[in-house]
């Protein structure tokens, strides 16, 4: 005899009863008959999926909970997708009560949303909704989402309970992904634990489990502020059995941490041997991470890379962690003809590291970094060469001089941050009074500018103690949020009102500054159906994007919307990252560009696990506008946090290529 093992199962036998008892009462009756909708199934045509679609777009809580309660299971499905997006613990109830819902998208769906609201009011209720083992692996689906929304939610406690389980098979792909997982987003919280690690590294170390699964485990371990001497063992002999891949060539992160002579020399070899840049660029962070001393006859030799990603990561290791005992190592190699990339950061280390007493060499540094600025077109190089004069304090009139004749949003939002670095600097207080209030002064001026990309930088001098120079913080910030325009600023509008909170005693929230300012374009999406693409051209060559509309509507339709009126021709690729991310899309080309007006963020079921997603930038949730990225590796740290809209499907190699001020020429919907 079949026991009643829930809730539900006693539900669903009451109803049974009571329809018998129905049956065999009265008069036998034909009632009609209703159609019981058991798919979820996402039509954009749709006028309801709209008006739910909509409510989203405009923070209207209220329109959407009363879907929770309707009969189709897709309306239940967008209202919980809904709340994935906006991360409101209004939904909070409603969310929970569909764990139990009897469609197992419905339920999905609901455990997504609990997680990326993050309430550890939901703990308890995700843990009760884990279901049965199934045949066809689906309930595990569902498991795994539980797991990883309890990382999102849960205590310490239940970090080390499932962390613990190790009676998953091989084959449990979905157990295992959201017990990896549950474990990464733990540690994403700042919560981590030895048992937790141990997990991940024996995850990471099994090559009968799917990639996909090893992958976060590799992202915990490469994150995570642990130590991991004690499994130095098996991670080196992980690496060494791994073939090429995304997967090993972010091992190199984790190899640092292992701190043996196998693993440094691992380490080493790998900058050798292979033709990924991606590896080699990791390595080197690695050891410059680690230990630069003992890698910096490497890391020197790197810097003759061809691979721009490569040689430029050799010299960024050089300035972050490189040897004051070799300035002069460093100002001899920049004389060699590197690309700009190399020569700037090289004479940069220089500046950092070269000891008093050096003027000469000093001088001529200096006179190096300035040639350049006067000599290139190139406003990154630029920018570049005027965050190496920022570690000289007393270089801070050239500075001044570079912002005050130029109208470049690039070179005077680098200026504004240079002489922001000298003013937050231990050396700052070196300089004269005089200099002092000259340096304040220029970045009271920024801060009451109106350019969001100076107005953020300068924005750091207000945890300085500006009375001293003749200014009330508070009065600055009133003139400085007067200036700007919003939502186009609302970059620099947060650090503002973040500063103003704390000044006030409170906690600040970005979503108060949060407003309605753009509509979904419905007719946008009508014309290009649900399996759009977008051909992006850059001077490096093509690459063509698989949009997502049925999962990010509002985010593809702004996309289309902005490629069809040519926004993006002879916009730069602003931002490159090596192995990481490359973004466009800045109308200023500092990173600091939008529009006026903002979409929401769109948190839908998708993971970026892999190259080539295409992602919108931000400056919090529900900021994004015009500026996009496309990723290099698998960034797991960004999931449910930035919009993931469409993936590569052809040119991978242009986007491995490109370089920081690479010209976006068209993007066209196909």
């Amino acid at each position: 005899m079949r026991r009643i093992t829930s809730i539900r199962d006693f539900y669903l036998i009451y109803l049974g009863v009571l329809s018998l008892l129905v049956a065999c009462g009265g008069e036998p009756s034909q009632p009609e008959e209703k159609v019981v909708l058991t798919e979820v199934k996402i039509d954009l045509q749709d006028s309801i999926t709209r008006k739910i679609l909509d409510a989203q777009d405009r923070f209207q809580i209220e329109n959407i909970l009363p879907f929770f309660s309707n009969p189709d299971p897709t309306y239940r499905y967008l209202a919980a997708r809904a709340f994935a997006s906006l991360k409101d613990p209004a939904g909070l109830d409603s969310l929970i009560a569909h764990l139990q819902d009897p469609i197992r998208e419905v339920r999905k769906g609901a455990a997504f949303a609990l997680g990326q609201i993050g309430d550890p009011r939901a703990e308890t209720p995700l843990i009760s909704a884990f279901q049965a083992e199934d045949s066809i692996d689906a309930n595990n689906e569902l498991n795994a989402l539980i797991l990883e929304a309890v990382g999102k939610c849960g205590t310490q406690n239940n970090l080390s309970l499932l962390s613990q389980v190790t009676t998953y098979l091989d084959s449990d792909h979905f157990l295992l992904l959201g017990q990896a997982r549950a474990i990464f987003r733990y540690m994403l919280r700042g919560i981590v634990n030895p048992s937790g690690t141990e997990r991940m590294v024996n995850l990471l170390a099994n090559p009968d489990i799917p990639d996909e699964v090893r992958t976060v485990a590799c992202h915990y371990l490469a994150r995570a502020d642990i130590d991991l001497q004690d499994h130095a063992d098996l991670l080196t002999l992980t690496y060494s059995n791994l073939e090429e891949s995304d997967l090993k060539n972010t091992m190199p992160l984790v190899l640092a941490k292992c701190k043996t002579r196998e693993a440094n020399n691992l380490l080493q070899s790998s900058i050798g041997s292979s033709q990924d840049f991606r590896l080699k660029c990791n390595a080197l962070r690695a050891m410059g991470r680690s230990n630069f001393r003992s890698f910096r006859s490497t890391i020197q030799k790197a810097l003759y890379d061809r691979n721009i990603a490569v040689s430029s990561t050799a010299a960024e290791m050089i300035l972050e962690y490189g040897d004051a005992n070799y300035w002069r190592t460093y100002l001899n190699l920049s004389l060699s003809n590197f690309p700009w990339q190399v020569k700037i950061t090289l004479l940069h280390a220089v500046s950092k590291l070269i000891p008093p007493g050096n003027a000469m060499f000093s001088n001529m540094n200096y006179d190096f970094l300035r040639q350049r600025i006067n000599s290139t077109s190139n406003p990154y190089e630029k920018a570049a060469a005027i965050q190496a004069l920022a570690e000289d304090p007393g270089k801070y009139s050239l500075i001044l001089g570079i912002k005050k004749n130029t109208e470049d949003a690039v070179v005077r939002t680098a200026a504004i941050q240079a002489l922001k670095k000298i003013a937050v600097s231990k050396q700052f207080r070196r300089l004269s009074a005089s200099s002092q209030k000259e340096i304040i002064d220029a970045l009271v001026e920024a801060l009451e500018s109106g350019d969001v990309g100076m107005v953020e930088q300068a924005s750091a001098i207000l945890d300085l103690d500006l009375n001293a120079y003749g200014y009330d913080t508070k009065n600055i910030i009133g003139r400085a949020e007067a200036q700007l325009q919003i939502p186009r600023d609302m970059e620099a509008l947060i650090s503002l009102h973040r500063k103003k909170a704390e000044l006030e005693g409170r906690i600040y929230d970005h979503k108060e500054d949060l407003q309605f300012t753009h509509a979904v374009e419905w007719k946008t999406l009508e014309a290009v159906g649900e399996n759009p693409r977008a051909k992006i051209t850059t001077n490096r060559g093509s690459f063509t994007v698989r949009l997502y509309p049925l999962h990010t509507p509002g985010t593809v339709a702004n996309f289309i919307d902005l490629a069809n009126l040519n926004y993006c021709a002879n916009k730069p690729i602003h931002r490159v990252v090596p192995g990481f991310v490359i973004q466009g899309g800045c109308n200023r080309g500092d990173g600091y560009g939008s529009l006026d007006y903002n979409i929401r963020s769109e948190f839908p079921l998708l993971y970026y696990d892999a190259p080539g997603y295409i992602g919108m930038a931000s400056a919090g949730s529900h900021t994004e506008s015009a500026q996009w990225f496309v990723t290099q590796s698998a960034t797991p740290h960004l999931d449910g946090n930035y919009t993931l809209f469409g993936k590569v499907e052809e040119g991978m190699d242009v986007i491995y290529n490109t370089e920081v001020g690479d010209i976006i020429q068209q993007i066209s919907i196909l």
